[in-house]
């Protein structure tokens, strides 16, 4: 195919790329092109666009920048070396708080009853043993009017065990008499056991059960107690209500400790142990960070976000933190041996991370490198430098711009 000079530099154009240090990589001179239609539509109406298109791409970028000594006083240059030292990685999540589920208790009643009182609504704070509600059963009222029935016959049986059984000792009274007298005796403690029993199985404690033969006229009344001490998290019932046997009246948490349920990526699993240590942090409470432990790995993975669901348990020593509430958390992984730089280092072209290696005097070579974790003042490197590598850690955004100057990226 023929081919036609297209432009000839001139020497303007050569000076100003010496000036800016570019360094043309030009197979042959003048360049050619195939003259096909689009090159002479090209040449034709944009000329000067034909020779930056031309010679950008063989502009080549400086594999190493040279500084004169006026450059190197004035960019006032800090150097270090690539060290080795142990890391932890951090990992960054997000988490929703939640209550802990071994401390959280739902308040049932056993028997159907009328809430005559209610004494707790929600976010009220109870002890252990507190009352949080009475309510009034006729079924429970014809129970506890059958154990003080069954109590008073006992009573009754007791007493006259112990009159028949001295007699029946000084041999005033036959043994058939005893006998039956004893046996009386056994039934009424067997029927005042039973009484007891459908009682403690209707949610009275032993303490309210003896308390029924000094107050007989609250008789079918009874009270959900707090288990715990905790918050009340959730009231189901209202003044004038039904309440329903097996359904929760309230629920009452120990919110002294919460869970965070977090989302791992599969792919930091490797680096991740139970019982790793876990700051979390709150808008609630700007920053403070408290601290956990990763108390559990769920077994099955999310296909489609390929995470694995964590549960973190969080103190909560000046009870700020609610179930509900949105978290970051930095999970500390697994340490290992691995290099690091100075953050201060590291510069940026693009996505790509780079370093300044120092060759020699006044030469520097930038270095394409793959971060890892971030530590403070430190930037783990995974690829692109070997340890004890001089590099520049001062200086480095003019250094930056002197490259780029040159025809770096």
């Amino acid at each position: 195919m023929p081919t036609t000079p297209i432009l000839t530099p001139t020497n303007a154009i050569w000076n100003c790329c010496k000036r800016r240090g570019w360094r043309p990589r030009i197979c042959a001179w003048p360049p050619v092109v195939p003259l096909s239609p689009l090159n002479r539509i090209l040449i034709m109406n944009k000329p000067l666009a034909t020779l930056f298109f031309l010679l950008i791409p063989a502009l080549a970028p400086a594999a190493e920048l040279v500084l004169t000594q006026q450059q190197l006083a004035s960019a006032q240059l800090a150097t270090t070396t690539v060290t080795a030292r142990e890391l932890k990685p951090r990992l960054g999540l997000t988490a929703t708080l939640t209550a802990d589920r071994r401390k959280s208790h739902r308040v049932t009643p056993v028997v159907d009853g009328l809430v005559t009182e209610l004494l707790m609504v929600e976010n009220d704070t109870v002890h252990k043993g507190q009352v949080l509600a009475r309510l009034r059963s006729n079924s429970l009222g014809q129970a506890q009017a059958d154990y003080l029935e069954a109590l008073a016959r006992f009573d009754l049986a007791r007493a006259e065990r112990a009159r028949i059984e001295g007699l029946w000792k000084d041999g005033i009274v036959a043994e058939s008499r005893w006998l039956a007298v004893d046996s009386e005796y056994k039934r009424a403690r067997a029927t005042l056991d039973a009484r007891r029993r459908l009682l403690s199985l209707a949610g009275l404690s032993d303490d309210q059960i003896q308390a029924l033969a000094q107050k007989p006229d609250r008789l079918a009344e009874f009270e959900l107690i707090s288990p715990i001490d905790g918050m009340v998290t959730g009231v189901e019932i209202e003044s004038g209500q039904l309440a329903t046997a097996g359904q929760a009246a309230f629920h009452v948490d120990d919110l002294s400790s919460l869970w965070a349920e977090v989302r791992v990526p599969v792919a930091s699993l490797p680096r991740i142990e139970l019982g790793a240590e876990v700051l979390i942090q709150v808008e609630a409470s700007p920053g403070r960070e408290y601290r956990g432990r990763l108390q559990s790995l769920g077994g099955e993975v999310e296909r489609q976000s390929q995470t694995l669901g964590g549960r973190i348990v969080v103190d909560n020593p000046d009870d700020v933190l609610r179930p509900g509430m949105y978290a970051a958390v930095t999970l500390t992984g697994i340490s290992y041996q691995g290099l690091v730089v100075p953050a201060s280092a590291v510069f940026r072209v693009g996505e790509q991370a780079y370093l300044f290696e120092v060759t020699g005097p006044r030469r520097f070579k930038p270095v394409p490198i793959e971060i890892g974790t971030e530590a403070g003042d430190w930037i783990a490197v995974r690829a692109g430098i070997a340890a004890d590598t001089e590099i520049v850690s001062g200086g480095v955004a003019e250094l930056k711009s002197h490259w780029q100057y040159q025809g770096g990226e």
